[in-house]
């Protein structure tokens, strides 16, 4: 669809309303929600539950696929529903921001068997987000939500409308985030996105959005339920068990305690599993290389005068066919994850309690624990391996000279190696635990002149803690012997079978973030009355105090042990908030609301985030919307506080010493940064919802962002060519040692594009049908910095740039969706679309210059038919359709060929699962 044809359409709609309404003189009513469909709806949908009543009889959007029952039941009361990114509650179902609305059903019906995967499913999350099957993750086991593309750190994620602690590692030591594998499916009672800025109302971080997780409350009766699958091809075996229960009557007893409990396991995957990555050949593709992909591939002798001989013979595994003779290559795909193995276990209390008939009081607990084992490869030596220096805080390469005295040594005179050891494979294990125990209180009370109001307390603990062994980690002393005494026979190991002792140990890491948060609120919807309604009201505080330990790994800090993975911060701080919104009817059917907060850090200083919004209806099937935001995000502990971090990126050296621009894999030596300053944001969102009936929902918006002094780290690519001897540390032979990149206030980013979603559902005596989808469209990305703008938008170029990835302008899902008495089946198209790979053509990297598109087809049928059971079945992927090839994702690290921000090459996957409730 062209955006000018999609521009035209809409003008046309919104002033033919407009002009129906002028000549008629129609008087506005309170828009009906339509029943929900397995594409989320738009707009300020109720988020939750009217005082004392089961959660799920109150939820906001019905169950998806309900078009058949749609409409038909009468309203017999006028309730009033919390929306998240609003302060005051409104009986008001259609609001004045775009809101995403996906309830636990429509999860199950998309064919994801995962909260975390159906979310970085949305069309929101459009780039730039990183899953645990990231390939040497600096945040192992966690997921993360990068709405708009704008990175994780850019997007709040809320519990329940709470803050919560990040990931105790963040992606790419960059973006911190809430791991959105913590959440397991059970607890989901349904999830809210606000697809707009939100800063006035909670503050920094919500740049992007905010992803609002409601879980299950006031739950009476006993849910079990169990899921098993598997994929078409070697490993990922799946399997979840759940309960969910709960005791007493929030109405007649006074009291409700709902507890759930979750075991999740994947086996996991590895290279060796998929066609596409299995013998590590990617020449089938255009501008595709075959192995050795990496380092860690290949073992050879380096001479004197630089070039490369093979090993004679060549170890087990491995031959020099591919490589003419110049290097031993083996094929790592069976040592190396696809999707790491993971195993989750959740459990969920909370109680509430009835004070009087206007009070209630909660408690509650929630404790996760995610285990998640990813293999990296075999352990290797080469020019890129490095050692940390503690008396420095620098690195240098590991010494990989065998001596001339070494038996092993062919050549008689001392002589450096690449040697890959294809028997240690280096496994990270890791173990996050999630903690988070809330307490709260909440009522109404009325006054005689200043209306009814909704007052709410509450207080928050959650920490997450992330506990990493390191496997096959090389010990630099145990290296250096068996490459000076010959204990290791290189061409034929079995020779030699204790040659490797000393040589191998594990290492170590731990990180803990913590958060401490009070909030308080209160609003009324009727402070006073003007002509055309009442006046809203909403003011509310909140204390946090954050604090964020990042542990290196134990050995390697202290140049014990290598490579060089290095990573600590140490940072605190306190965060002190007020904060207010104001509804103001301007006519009968145009709402005015004027939000605004003031934040102080501890560690910088204190930013107030102002809001202006408009919400117009001026007949019962369209609602307009527009607002304007200013906000700040504060730098993180990670950017601030006293951290360094050593990472590693594939980069083109243009001074090489070989007098040929040359890439390498190279090391990036990123610092904290005390001086920076707080990034300012400005939002714009526009857009329309139209309902002509009850089985018809339309809408379309456009949204803009502007960021400005935005916190990352200069362009490598920029560093290299300068070539700044105090940036650019280099080794005595002219190669690169590291770059000093710090994180430092760069220029401005502005990102805009436009939303769309529908909904149609025609009912027939062979039951219903619905049709429905959500879609987004990346017009800009533009990044400026230094003089130079860039735009990210429909290419790969944010590659270059530590937080990013490639940013395909399309992305969306569509659904049809059949209900005919007990039996619902939905099958889902979701759509990525193309990208330039303008990186390939900036560096010469071969290829057509551009990325295919990627559809993927769902397919889930629920039956209802038995007493108490709900059973169903699925085909994940249905075509078993890879995804497209990348030829910047076929070298170390990465060696699986496609984007891992956007891909997971899980293939066909079968699902069957029950659920028994009474």
């Amino acid at each position: 669809m062209k955006l000018t044809v999609l521009g035209s359409a809409i003008r046309k709609i919104v002033w033919a309303e407009i002009a129906l309404t002028a000549a008629l003189g129609t008087t506005a009513f309170a828009q009906v929600q339509p029943a929900a469909t397995a594409a989320a709806t738009k707009a300020d949908t109720a988020s939750a539950q009217k005082d004392g009543q089961d959660a799920n009889a109150t939820a906001a959007a019905p169950t998806a696929a309900s078009g058949a029952s749609a409409g038909t039941s009468s309203v017999k009361q006028l309730q009033k529903f919390e929306v998240t990114g609003s302060l005051i509650r409104s009986a008001d179902k259609q609001g004045r921001t775009e809101v995403q609305v996906i309830t636990a059903k429509e999860i199950q019906q998309s064919g994801y068997t995962t909260v975390a995967d159906f979310l970085r499913g949305t069309a929101v999350n459009s780039a730039s987000s990183w899953s645990q099957s990231t390939a040497q993750s600096s945040a192992p086991g966690g997921a993360g939500l990068a709405l708009r593309g704008l990175s994780e750190k850019y997007t709040l994620v809320l519990i329940d409308g709470q803050r919560v602690a990040n990931y105790a590692q963040p992606v790419n030591f960059t973006d911190t985030f809430f791991d959105i594998n913590t959440i397991p499916m059970n607890i989901v009672e349904r999830i809210e996105i606000v697809k707009t800025g939100a800063v006035s109302v909670y503050g920094s971080d919500a740049i992007a959005g905010v992803v609002n997780i409601i879980t299950k409350k006031n739950f009476e009766g006993l849910q079990i339920d169990g899921q098993l699958g598997k994929a078409q091809h070697p490993g990922n075996a799946q399997g979840t068990f759940s309960v969910l229960g709960g005791l007493g009557n929030l109405t007649s007893d006074r009291w409700n305690i709902t507890a759930a409990a979750s075991y999740y396991r994947d086996s996991g995957s590895t290279l060796a599993d998929r066609d596409m990555t299995k013998n590590q050949d990617f020449t089938q593709f255009p501008g595709g290389n075959a192995a050795p992909l990496g380092p860690n591939q290949q073992s050879y002798w380096q001479l004197a005068d630089g070039t490369h001989q093979a090993f004679n013979p060549c170890p087990p595994g491995s031959n020099a066919t591919a490589t003419g003779g110049q290097s031993c290559t083996y094929n790592v795909a069976n040592s190396t994850s696809l999707i790491p193995s993971t195993t989750r276990l959740n459990a969920k209390v909370r109680g509430t309690f009835k004070i009087d008939d206007t009070t209630e009081a909660y408690a509650g607990f929630w404790a996760s624990r995610n285990e998640t084992v990813q293999l990296n490869g075999p352990a290797s030596l080469s020019s890129q391996t490095n050692v940390f220096d503690p008396s420095t805080g620098t690195v240098s390469p590991v010494g990989r000279t065998v001596s001339a005295s070494n038996p092993f040594n062919p050549f008689g005179v001392p002589t450096r190696i690449n040697l890959t050891f294809p028997d240690n494979k280096r496994v990270t294990d890791t173990t996050s635990t999630f903690l988070m125990a809330n307490t709260g209180v909440k009522g109404s009370f009325d006054t005689a002149k200043f209306g009814n109001w909704d007052w709410s307390a509450e207080y928050a603990h959650s920490q997450s803690t992330v506990a990493s062994t390191f496997s096959n980690q090389l010990n630099v002393a145990g290296l250096e012997n068996m490459l000076a005494n010959g204990t290791y026979n290189f061409s034929n190991p079995g020779s030699t079978p204790n040659g490797l002792n000393g040589v191998f140990q594990d290492d170590n890491q731990l990180s803990i973030t913590k958060l401490d948060q009070v909030l308080a609120k209160a609003s009324t919807t009727s402070l006073f009355t003007l002509p055309a309604g009442g006046v809203g009201l909403g003011v509310g505080t909140e204390f946090r105090h954050e604090s964020t330990v990042i542990n290196s790994q134990t050995y390697a800090t202290q140049g014990i042990t290598a490579p060089a993975n290095v990573q600590s911060v140490d940072g605190e701080r306190n965060v002190a908030a007020a904060f207010y919104q104001v509804d103001i009817p301007i006519i009968r059917n145009l709402t005015f609301t004027q939000s605004g907060r003031y934040d102080h850090y501890s560690d910088f200083g204190g930013a107030f985030s102002p809001s202006f919004a408009l919400r117009f209806q001026p007949i019962r099937m369209l609602t307009a919307y527009a607002s304007y935001s200013r906000g700040f995000r504060a730098p993180t502990a990670v950017e601030n506080a006293q951290s360094v971090y050593l990472a590693h990126q594939n980069l083109v050296d243009p001074n090489d010493p070989s007098g040929v621009p040359t890439k390498h894999f190279t090391t990036e030596q990123t610092t904290g940064n005390p001086n920076l300053q707080p990034e300012h944001t400005k939002n714009y969102n526009i857009g329309f919802t139209l309902s002509p009936d009850a089985t018809t929902d339309f809408g379309a918006a456009f949204y803009k962002v502007h960021i400005d002094s935005v916190i990352g780290t200069p362009d490598p690519n920029a560093i290299l060519q300068a070539n700044d001897p105090n940036l650019v540390v280099r080794n005595p032979d002219g190669t690169i040692r590291y770059i000093k990149m710090p994180f430092v206030n760069l220029g401005s980013l502005d990102t805009d594009g436009f939303d769309l979603d529908f909904r149609k559902s025609v009912g027939t005596k062979y039951g219903t049908f619905t049709l429905s989808g959500d879609w987004a469209y990346v017009w800009h990305f533009k990044l400026k910095s230094g003089g130079e703008t860039q735009d990210f938008a429909g290419n790969n170029l944010a590659l270059l740039q530590p937080f990013g990835a490639s940013n395909p302008r399309w992305k969306g899902n569509t659904s049809l969706s059949w209900d005919y008495r007990q039996l619902t089946t939905t099958l889902t198209w979701q759509y990525t679309g193309p990208y330039t790979n303008a990186v390939a053509a900036e560096f010469g990297d071969g290829g057509t210059l551009s990325v295919a598109s990627y559809s993927q087809f769902n397919l889930v049928a629920t039956y209802r038919g038995f007493k108490h059971w709900t059973i169903y079945g699925g085909i994940q992927n249905l075509f078993d359709r890879k995804p497209p090839f990348d030829v910047e994702w076929q070298s170390t690290p990465d060696i699986t060929g496609y984007d891992q921000s956007l891909y997971t090459n899980l293939g066909r996957f079968f699902q069957v699962g029950a659920t028994y409730r009474f």
